[in-house]
């Protein structure tokens, strides 16, 4: 078998491979070529073909050619102009010489290639540039062909050498290759000619590339290098130097400061307007370019004073340096102007010692800088001054140190405190200092405003001093030293009481001490307050206040009582006339006092001794009956207990809602009052008896004591001697059997001794008598001594002829007297029961009628009141209206200011100016002008007390007793003005006139005041101004008198027709410094206290009405209770049982129960004279509570009736009708 094997033939045709890119100048790369046969099958070349490689514009060559399948043109380098950093495309032609298709041709973009030179501008070895400046160079970064090339990381480096502190200049030319390279100016200090320095440029991260040296030729600047400032004085400059410091007079001006610029070649540079306008100064805002132009500065202003340096700055500034030029301009004093004080320390002095700090005297110039050159030869001119200066201990001397002089050893002779100015004078010049001058130390205590200390002050007992107590520390010369917390104490002796009793006062910060207004208390006489006070250790000179306590007329001290002291206080009788007065301190009798204040106290002193109980009786006194008797207070009529007694009588007047005044108590013995009958000392029982042998069923009565009783059930008779008559009678006339007394007797005389008298009264055994007959035991008083017969003593009892019978009728006796007592007390419930309901019922009327008429009143003063809450509303309403009375009482209304005068005497009016008010301003200006010489006038009652006024001042105070006024010339207040007649007008009067003293009111004392001010004003009348008056005179005169004429304008028409002049004109309200009639309370002020006392008597009255409705709904709730129904019904019950045991006895049955029976239990009220309710409920509780009550026969066998005594019973025993 035959194999044939395919070979490839000889080369062709070829083509380029895939090339790799970048290419780049200067850097080798690769052609890979694939050969083909003529069948297109690829072959190898052979070695013998050599490449030929072609490019417009490029050098191309290669390092070789292998051969083989794989054939590649190796180490291909391309080199030429390219123009472009980022390359240009070339047509790359590839021939293989040889082959049929020996040509490929492939386009390729060349790229410039690695850096391998550089290339600066300018081209010149040899650079000139000036100082000052920066220098730029161009570079390019070539690659071997010359074309400018880049890469990452390509930056261009420039050192200068030659000069220190030059700077360093770099550049990137990694994007474009290519870049200016410049910096920071090249400045070479104090450079005067030209300096050669080196310029070294290189790539330092491409060591391939050779560094580029450039000589460079540094040029002095032409700019403005240096700046110069200069004085001129006169032809000759003065340079000013940087930082100079320039001594100069305070307050002048430098004038002629010039200034001139060079460069750094010392070439003097022209000033141009440009240039000027660079150029700052500061010290003045304001620069004159002109002359900054021709080199002249601003003027500069040298401060005033040495401590202010003025720091002058001339700056230039411009693109390419910046010069500055300073100086110090220190003021310097200018010649001595002034002189100059100053006070090291507190500018205050005490009088009579020196001024501790010390006085610097300097002198200055005309803006005060102390001058330097002054010596202590100046001292010796020097002088000093001043209002009341002791120059005694003046010393000046010269301190070397602060060129100044001190002053030592100011103080001041005695003399005005305050502020005092000292003139201090050397040469020609002249300084004042004002120091404060303050009193010395304290040494003494001094009264504020009460100059006549060294007459006893008048003062009241009780009263308040006419004015605070209020002293000062002074110094020995009297002026006023503010020392606080210096202690002040005030003694006094021990009869003298002062209120406030603090005794202890500090001064305050003023050094016065406010002892308030002290209050004195002691007896009559002379009495001295002593001030101690001490300042360091040392005791001050106190003053002595001499007080003459004057008896207070119008505090009551103790009630005078005039009675009969004679007479006999009988019960039930009525007591003498008690005629009460109230004594003042003065030992004179208080009146103008209301009688309700005065009051009548009784009670029994048996249990109580001389302590006042609880429960007295109290009287009002009685209507006065002569008003001559002011000042009296009569208790006329009062009814003396009924009970005999010691009783206590204290008269009290209630001086106040706390304190009261009581008389002395007196001691009164209530004696028994005129015998009017017969009485035993406890009711008997009715005896039933009979006629056996036994004594004891045939004994009357044991042991019964009879007493002679005045109406009142009061023992009395004691001195009475007589007999009393025992006898039987029957109740039936004609009944002739009747009983005898043991021993066959009708008649039994026993002993009366004493006012009493003993009787035991037995039945004779076998007594005669009917059977179960009541008979009647009278016992007849026989006492000669008596002027009226006492009626018989009747005791009824049952006769009986059977024991047995007797016994039982002796018990139903006992039961029946038992029940009749019962159903007294039972009865006597009932009607005290409905006679309160019945009072308290009148009271609810009596409460509603005054609390509907007060609720009229309230609403005609436009006052509504609510229908609920009432008492809330009415409280809140009357707290409003207090509050707003006081505000109208604060409200600043005109008072006089004329010191009161001590009223130490009862007789004492007052000032006239006090004695009346004015309302109207006008009439009280002209009214108080009119009696301007009478306002400090003393209106007395008497001419005694007047002329005790006149002693005690010495004649220095007016007086006027109303006793000396002749009254008949008084006019008449109620007569009409003089233009009216009979009741008829004669003119028409313009003006209002109107009298004076109908302007007038008087607070006190109406009827004197009316005397005072009828004699010191007479017809006087007020008109509005003076063509009124003179119209109204006019008028007047052609028909009677016409008195003075007062116009509210302040303009006087005398009686005699003169006016006109200052006598006759009024001055203005302040010219009457205080001497005017006061002003009374405001209308609204009454109107309020009239609504006040409404509105508090409606609420007592409501509160009345809701405490008797509620007294009232109770006491008719209790008769409604169980408790009252079962007395009823208890009461029902014992009346009929009554009936039916009188009917066993053979009684004739009562009606109910008879008056007789009922007499017994009437309740005894005649310890008090008038009992009052209070007292009565009080008793009807006592007696007849629930458990006291008796239980009906029907239902107790054992009754236990209420026990009362003879005592406790008012009325007469009970008695058996015949």
């Amino acid at each position: 078998m035959y194999y044939s094997f395919l070979l490839e033939g000889k080369p062709e045709k070829f083509s380029v491979g895939l090339l790799e890119l970048p290419f780049r100048v200067g850097v080798p790369f690769n052609i890979p070529l694939e050969l083909q046969d003529e069948f297109g099958h690829a072959t190898q070349l052979t070695t013998d073909i050599k490449p030929i490689l072609e490019a417009s514009g490029l050098t191309l060559q290669y390092g070789g050619i292998t051969a083989g399948t794989k054939c590649v043109i190796k180490g291909v380098t391309a080199k030429g102009c390219i123009n472009s950093c980022q390359g240009k495309n070339f047509n790359l032609k590839v021939t293989l010489p040889g082959l049929k298709e020996d040509t490929q041709i492939c386009k390729i973009r060349l790229q410039p290639g690695p850096p391998r030179q550089l290339k600066v501008k300018p081209d010149s070895e040899v650079l000139k540039i000036e100082n000052g400046t920066a220098f730029p160079f161009q570079v390019e970064v070539l690659d071997e062909s010359g074309n400018i090339t880049a890469q990452p990381k390509l930056i261009v480096h420039c050192k200068f050498l030659g000069a220190s502190n030059l700077p360093v200049y770099s550049v990137d030319c990694s994007n474009g290759g290519t870049n200016i390279l410049t910096g920071p100016v090249i400045h070479v200090q104090n450079i005067k000619k030209d300096q050669i320095l080196k310029a070294r440029i290189e790539i330092l991260s491409c060591k391939d590339v050779p560094p580029v040296e450039k000589i460079i030729k540094l040029l002095p600047s032409s700019h403005v290098a240096r700046l110069q400032v200069l004085s001129m004085d006169g032809q000759k400059a003065i340079q000013i130097k940087h930082q100079d410091e320039i001594n100069w007079v305070a307050g002048d001006v430098m004038h002629n400061l010039i200034f001139q610029m060079y460069d750094e070649g010392e070439r003097e540079i022209h000033i141009t307007p440009a240039v000027a306008e660079k150029i700052k100064v500061n010290w003045t805002p304001r620069i004159n370019r002109e002359q900054l132009i021709q080199g002249l500065l601003p003027d500069v202003k040298v401060p005033t004073s040495v401590k202010d340096v003025r720091y002058c700055l001339i700056t230039y500034l411009d693109d390419h340096v910046s010069l500055e030029s300073a100086f110090t301009v220190r003021p310097l004093p200018d010649e001595p102007k002034h002189i100059k004080c100053k006070l090291k320390g507190p500018n205050t002095l005490q009088m009579g010692e020196e001024l501790q700090s010390e006085i610097d005297i300097m002198i200055t110039d005309q803006y005060g800088n102390q001058v330097q050159t002054v010596t202590s030869a100046c001292v010796n001119s020097l002088g000093v001054s001043g209002p009341g200066l002791d120059k005694s201990n003046l010393k000046i001397t010269w301190q070397e140190s602060t060129l100044t002089m001190k002053v030592k050893g100011i103080r001041f002779k005695p003399c005005l405190l305050g502020s005092k100015e000292l003139c201090f004078a050397w040469r020609e010049f002249s300084d004042f200092l004002r120091v404060n001058l303050t009193a010395g130390s304290p040494a003494k205590l001094q009264f504020v405003d009460w100059p006549e200390l060294e007459k006893p002050v008048a003062v009241i007992n009780g009263r308040e001093l006419q004015k605070p107590l209020m002293v000062q520390l002074c110094d020995q010369w009297g002026n006023p030293c503010p020392e606080p917390n210096v202690k002040i104490s005030l003694t006094k002796g021990n009869n003298l009481k002062i209120v406030p009793s603090n005794q202890q006062h500090k001064t305050d910060e003023n050094g016065r001490a406010n002892l308030g207004v002290i209050s004195i208390h002691a007896p009559r006489g002379e009495h001295t307050l002593q001030l101690k006070a001490s300042y360091n250790k040392t005791i001050l000179d106190c003053p002595i206040i001499t007080l003459n306590v004057l008896p207070d007329p119008e505090k009551p001290v103790c009630l005078n009582v005039k009675y009969d002291k004679n007479a006999s206080f009988p019960a039930g009788g009525t007591f003498p006339d008690f005629m009460v007065s109230v004594l003042s301190e003065d030992d004179n009798i208080i009146k103008n006092i209301n009688p309700a204040r005065i009051s009548m106290k009784m009670w029994g002193t048996q249990s109580s001794g001389t302590r006042i109980p609880i429960d007295v009786t109290i009287f009002s006194c009685s209507k006065v009956k002569d008003d001559k008797e002011d000042g009296f207070f009569y208790f006329r009529d009062k009814v003396v207990p009924e009970r005999v007694g010691t009783y206590s009588i204290q008269f009290t007047f209630a001086m106040d809602r706390t304190n009261t005044l009581s008389s002395d108590q007196i001691i009164v013995e209530v004696v028994p009052n005129d015998p009017v009958r017969l009485s035993p000392d406890s009711l008997p029982a009715t005896p039933a008896v009979s006629n056996v042998r036994a004594l004891t069923s045939r004994t009357l009565v044991k042991d019964l004591y009879l007493h002679v009783m005045d109406e009142y059930n009061n023992h009395t008779g004691i001195d009475l001697v007589g007999r009393i008559i025992a006898k039987i009678k029957s109740p039936n006339e004609d009944d002739i059997e009747i009983p005898q007394f043991q021993g066959k007797v009708s008649a039994i005389e026993f002993p009366f001794h004493r006012g009493s008298a003993e009787i035991n009264l037995v039945l004779a055994e076998n007594s005669p008598g009917r059977d179960s007959t009541e008979y009647i035991l009278v016992f007849e008083p026989d006492l000669p001594a008596l002027k009226k017969p006492l009626e018989p003593y009747y005791l009824s009892f049952m006769f009986y002829n059977d024991f047995k019978k007797q016994q039982q009728m002796a018990t139903l006796t006992k039961e029946r007297d038992q029940l009749s007592h019962s159903i007294g007390v039972y009865r006597n419930w009932f009607d005290t029961t409905n006679q309160l309901v019945t009072e308290i019922k009148c009271q609810v009327k009596e409460a509603e009628t005054r609390e509907t008429h007060l609720k009229n009143e309230l609403k005609k003063h436009q006052i509504e009141l609510p229908q609920t809450n009432t008492l809330q509303y009415v409280d809140s309403l009357i707290k409003q209206k207090m509050l707003d009375q006081e505000g109208v009482m604060k409200q600043p209304r005109r008072t006089c200011t004329l010191p009161s005068y001590p009223k130490g005497n009862q007789d004492i009016l007052g000032k006239i100016a006090h004695l009346a008010q004015i309302e109207d301003n006008e009439a009280a200006k002209v009214i108080s002008w009119h009696l301007a010489s009478d306002m400090d006038c003393v209106v007395t009652l008497t001419t005694e007390a007047a002329r005790s006024i006149f002693d005690e001042t010495q004649g220095r105070q007016q007086v006027l007793p109303l006793d000396s006024i002749y009254k008949k010339t008084l006019p008449d207040w109620n007569r009409p003005l003089p233009h009216l007649r009979n009741g008829k007008k004669y003119f028409t009067p313009i003006g209002n006139p109107v009298f004076a003293r109908d302007l007038l009111t008087f607070p006190d004392n109406v009827e004197h005041c009316q005397t005072v001010f009828g004699m010191l004003l007479g017809d006087t009348i007020i008109i509005d101004n003076l063509d009124a008056a003179n119209h109204y005179r006019k008028e007047v005169v052609k028909i009677t008198h016409c008195p003075t004429l007062l116009t509210r304008e302040g303009d006087r028409i005398r009686s005699n027709g003169k006016f006109g002049g200052l006598q006759n004109k009024a001055p203005p309200m302040d010219k009457l410094r205080g001497m005017v009639f006061g002003a009374p309370m405001p209308k609204l002020y009454s109107t309020f206290s009239g609504q006040i006392d409404l509105l508090q008597q409606y609420r007592a009255a409501v509160v009345k009405l809701d405490s008797v409705n509620k007294d009232l709904d109770l006491h008719l709730q209790s008769l409604n209770t169980p408790e009252v129904q079962k007395k009823k019904q208890e009461l029902a019950e014992q009346e009929k049982s009554l009936k039916l045991i009188e009917q066993k006895l053979g009684m004739t049955p009562s009606d109910k129960v008879t008056e007789s029976l009922l007499q017994p239990i009437m309740l005894d009220m005649s310890d008090t004279p008038i009992p009052p309710k209070r007292m009565r409920r009080e008793t009807v509780k006592k007696l007849y509570s629930s458990e006291e009550w008796i239980s009906s026969p029907t239902k107790k066998q054992q009754q236990q009736p209420l026990q009362i005594s003879p005592s406790e019973l008012n009325g007469t025993p009970r008695k058996r009708k015949a």
